[in-house]
């Protein structure tokens, strides 16, 4: 079975169990069970649309905790999506059924009412082996969101998939959605005065082509969307974005909006939509910088060293450039990033005679950003004696992490009613550079809520690191540790920057910190904890 490979990115991931214990805590009030409800599978396998996977006639359960049976605006409510039966496994040519610990469910709980969107609940990589016709055990996938709107607020259970490891290392994806029209499995009674979105824009101006940095809240949960409007808030056209990394987590919306190039100088708002909230924010859009490109020297015979010097790029943005032919058609790609006034230089070898240009642009796919052609003339080199060229090849080697354990210990704590904190610390990583380019790498770590099995719940975002990482002696990049604070879906090992020569050896670690309210229901917690590099 194929795996899935996302072209021009290097990513590895490293999965840590974390295993905790607690003592003498004092047993809470359960959650309320809401009534279960038909979910009629349909499912296909991505790497394998034409494997015949029969329907299955699910039951399920959406449990929400706190269990209130009124609750306010802005509270934070916990989903636990309860399977009550399970899909068979499908026969696969391929493999006889599913190893041990080998499937991930992600899930989908769509609001309606007086709230429109959909929370992501992720389970774990925890099953039984099972063989084609058994049952599919698998974890009960968690998440949580805020209220944010005042009425009644409806949780459906919606489309899921499931990630499968075969063979040690190929990951296979399936996508289900329900064929019938699946009941509402809880119905919250939301009190209080209903908080307006907000949407702030840092800074207001900015240049055409260049990224202004968004934030919000109150926002509910989904893919927020984001549009050029006039500065009355009309006339909004998506194609004034070039790009955006906007997100939604507990109702803060946060990320970079970049201003499309042909975008004219004027006064503007930026329109972000998610559901059925769409909140603007006022841009001053200024005239783009006067790009300058240049090459030194603009003529020579093969091997010349050429000197490019740049300005009028986006401030600490990526630039790229490329020997080409008349055909325009680029060669190898060279990276550099400029610096904060827009300027880069850099040098570059002109390696064949053919080539008559070095195209310059930002970075991204070629064509995606105006190119300028810089015209390059080849010489004869000088006569008077024999010349030989010798060659030798340097293939680049890989990106790579490594730890030394797979399991996490914290301390353990006895409840005396107060909120304590689980201490440990984090297995070393190993990150290995032998790439020998010009890009830096990001080490980052995602974690999923803490439980016990038995319904108790610790949110991811109340486990913490504060990261520290070595660089080893002779390593051409320096790494640089990651901000202290919650995990949660994604927070920053380690990194190194983009450079003229970049790689090395480097080992990362982190000191650990779970915060356990004072009186949470006891039991073994375990959470798992997921290390990338790209």
């Amino acid at each position: 079975m194929p795996s899935r490979f996302a072209p021009g990115k290097i990513t590895v991931a490293l999965g840590a169990a974390i295993v905790l214990g607690t003592t003498g805590m004092v047993v809470l009030a359960p959650s309320a069970q809401a009534a279960e409800v038909d979910y009629k599978a349909r499912c296909v396998n991505r790497t394998l649309p034409s494997l015949e996977i029969p329907d299955s006639n699910l039951k399920l359960d959406l449990v929400v905790t706190p269990a209130k049976a009124t609750y306010q605006v802005g509270d934070v409510v916990n989903i636990e999506w309860q399977w009550k039966t399970h899909a068979k496994v499908p026969p696969n040519p391929f493999t006889p059924g599913v190893d041990k610990d080998s499937t991930l469910p992600t899930t989908n709980v769509q609001l309606g009412g007086a709230m429109s969107s959909k929370v992501e609940l992720k389970g774990q990589r925890i099953n039984p082996a099972a063989l084609a016709g058994e049952d599919l055990i698998l974890t009960n996938p968690v998440g949580q969101f805020t209220l944010t709107t005042a009425g009644q607020v409806t949780l459906t259970p919606a489309a899921y998939n499931t990630s499968t490891i075969a063979f040690g290392s190929v990951e296979s994806f399936t996508d289900c959605t329900p064929l019938n029209t699946v009941a509402a499995a809880q119905t919250l009674t939301v009190e209080g005065a209903s908080q307006a979105a907000t949407l702030v824009a840092t800074p207001a101006t900015v240049a055409a082509g260049g990224a202004t940095a968004l934030t919000g809240t109150n926002w509910p949960s989904g893919q927020p969307t984001p549009t050029l409007c006039k500065a009355d808030g009309t006339a909004c056209d998506p194609a004034g974005i070039k790009a955006n990394s906007l997100s939604v987590s507990h109702g803060e919306l946060s990320g970079n909006v970049s201003i499309a190039n042909a975008v004219v100088p004027g006064d503007y708002s930026i329109k972000v939509s998610s559901g059925t909230t769409s909140v603007t924010a006022a841009l001053k859009v200024t005239a783009a910088p006067v790009r300058t490109v240049s090459l030194s020297p603009d003529h020579g015979p093969v091997g010349t060293s050429v000197t490019v010097t740049g300005s009028g790029f986006a401030p600490n943005g990526g630039v790229q450039f490329s020997w080409s032919d008349d055909s325009g058609v680029p060669d190898e790609t060279t990276y550099v990033t400029a610096d904060a006034s827009g300027a880069f230089t850099a040098t570059t070898e002109m390696y064949f005679e053919g080539f008559t240009q070095l195209m310059v642009t930002e970075s991204g796919p070629w064509g995606g950003n105006p190119i300028e052609h810089l015209p390059f003339r080849v010489t004869e080199p000088p006569t008077g004696g024999l010349e030989q060229t010798v060659t030798g090849a340097v293939t680049p080697g890989a990106l790579t992490i490594t730890q030394q354990a797979s399991a996490i210990k914290l301390s353990d704590i006895t409840l005396n009613g107060q909120a304590q904190n689980m201490t440990g610390a984090l297995n070393p990583v190993t990150v290995k550079d032998f790439r020998g380019g010009a890009t830096g790498w990001t080490l980052t770590g995602a974690v999923s809520a803490f439980t016990n099995g038995d319904g108790g719940t610790i949110p991811a975002d109340k486990f913490s690191w504060t990261p520290k990482v070595t660089t080893g002696e002779g390593s051409p990049s320096v790494a640089a540790p990651g901000s202290a604070g919650p995990i949660g879906s994604g927070a920053t090992l380690a990194s190194a920057p983009n450079a003229a020569v970049t790689g090395g050896t480097f080992t990362a670690d982190a000191d650990l910190s779970l915060a356990v309210p004072a009186y949470q229901k006891i039991g073994t917690y375990s959470a798992t904890l997921t290390l990338s590099i790209s």
